[in-house]
């Protein structure tokens, strides 16, 4: 019984973290997609193509900027001081290769995508990676110290200057370059702000300590460089085949389909996965807390996600009128995909606090194959929306088995994962069409009050679903969000009674 207590009190304070990420994130989540919004009225279908395009270069860059460095830190919470002089001096060095390798590239990616704007464009937002690199050691500090409400906070702002910055630049007639000037200056900003603020000690810097660094970091690498070539691979793929305006439709759908997949499975993914860490010598409790985590998340997750999807076409026709049309279906489409993939999340979270970081890998050998071979055949055969159903057929066949091959080895069934997915899927399928049926005998042209008949339709007619079926969940819903309406600490307990 002690056992259990302690792993449901851990899984309660990795929630209530969670929370305060959350509370904090919502408004994260509205300067966000209100800044989409703004730009997508200011900017062209083809400035969004190509920073997605962009970005095919940048996201593989900035992975080996990072190198794993600070997942091997967080590996070492106890001796972090010891370590900290070689991390940073790490990824230092990688962040500046990282920007060197993509202004040395930034032909090749011009020609392969037949946009010249990408000649400048990419060095610009390349000049973030050695800056982003000073925030390495201080970050880790953060997330070390369970510091989870520092970094809500600063994210927050952060952002909010970001896309004030994107936005001003826009109006300006800067174009794509809106995207990427504010990157580097802010990354400057949080390096200074970081450092100032956790202080961490440095000292001298150990041969033999980079040399284990890159020996443990290796792997995570390995993993992190196929995770970002599979997250960039549809926008790679697609530029290919498609035209820069394709691209830019799938981009804009992309960012905005993945809104509650950053705001509910980042943040839980961020809160476990130190805390999650400091529990590898009590496998028990980390299962437990895992398992629930990953049940409450798929229960939140799955219906945003749904709603979402229904609610898409009144709420696009409504903003922008005819100029995203291209963008609705794959909104659509995107948003079912992405669920599944965020209930992964925790599985992943897991097993990188257990250190099976070589598992981890060979996982990714195995997906990431078979990802380019669907997003190609989509692409090839149907543009951008045989992109977009691949990446969902994707995840929704290969996320629940992840998932079940990582809890697989602590002794989790697959009556176990099913119960993770299958009840949130069914409730969240009937609410979403239940929904759309209700909406379409609203008269034409009255699309507010379509998106509000969704919203309110699917998001009671879901909760009557979960209360009726699974009441269990239904009650731990309640007192989550009970829990976070009294988080007033910066850190939650890691303890507690027995």
């Amino acid at each position: 019984m002690a056992a259990t207590g302690n792993s449901s009190s851990l899984s309660r304070s990795a929630l209530i973290g969670t929370s305060w990420l959350l509370i904090q994130n919502v408004g994260t989540r509205i300067i966000s997609f209100g800044s989409q919004i703004v730009l997508a009225r200011l900017l062209a279908p083809n400035d969004f193509g190509n920073i997605g395009l962009a970005l095919t270069v940048t996201t593989l860059a900035s992975v080996v900027a990072n190198f794993g460095v600070d997942d091997v830190l967080l590996q070492r919470q106890k001796t972090f001081r010891f370590w900290a002089s070689s991390a940073f001096a790490a990824s230092l060095a990688l962040g500046l290769f990282s920007f060197l390798a993509v202004a040395a590239v930034a032909p090749l990616a011009a020609s392969m995508y037949r946009s010249q704007v990408l000649l400048s464009l990419l060095p610009i937002m390349a000049l973030s990676m050695p800056l982003t690199a000073l925030s390495t050691v201080p970050m880790a500090k953060f997330r070390a110290d369970l510091n989870f409400r520092f970094l809500a906070t600063y994210t927050t702002g952060e952002l909010a200057i970001t896309q004030l910055l994107t936005i001003g630049l826009a109006v300006r007639g800067f174009g794509v370059y809106s995207f990427a000037i504010p990157t580097p200056v802010m990354a400057l900003v949080k390096a200074i702000v970081f450092w100032l603020i956790a202080r961490p000690r440095l000292g001298r810097v150990r041969l033999k300590q980079l040399r284990m660094m890159s020996s443990n970091s290796a792997v995570v690498f390995g993993t992190k460089i196929l995770t970002a070539a599979v997250g960039q691979g549809d926008y790679f793929v697609l530029g290919l085949f498609a035209t820069k305006s394709v691209v830019g439709a799938y981009f804009f759908a992309f960012r905005l389909a993945i809104q509650p997949v950053q705001l509910l499975a980042g943040n839980l993914s961020n809160v476990l996965f130190p805390i999650l860490s400091q529990l590898r010598n009590e496998p028990r409790r980390q299962k437990l807390a895992a398992l629930e985590a990953s049940r409450i998340l798929a229960f939140v997750v799955m219906p945003y996600c749904f709603l979402q999807a229904a609610v898409a076409r009144p709420l696009l026709n409504l903003v922008f009128g005819a100029k995203w049309q291209a963008a609705i279906p794959l909104v659509e489409i995107l948003s079912i995909g992405l669920a599944f993939d965020a209930v992964s999340w925790v599985a992943g979270s897991l097993l990188q606090a257990r250190g099976e970081f070589r598992r981890s890998f060979v996982y990714s050998c195995v997906f990431s194959p078979v990802f380019f071979a669907m997003v190609t055949f989509g692409a090839f055969y149907f543009s951008g929306v045989g992109v977009a159903v691949a990446v969902s057929a994707f995840y929704m066949a290969f996320a629940p088995v992840y998932s079940y091959k990582v809890f697989r080895k602590v002794g989790i069934s697959l009556n176990e994962i099913a119960q993770i997915y299958l009840p949130p899927v069914s409730f969240a399928t009937v609410a979403a069409l239940v929904a759309v049926v209700c909406e379409q005998w609203m008269p034409s042209g009255s699309e507010l009050p379509r998106i509000l008949v969704i919203g309110l339709v699917g998001g009671m007619l879901y909760l009557a679903l979960v209360h009726l079926f699974a009441p269990s969940i239904f009650h731990k819903l309640l007192a989550r969000l009970r829990e976070s309406s009294l988080v007033r600490a910066s850190r939650p307990a890691l303890t507690g009674e027995t």
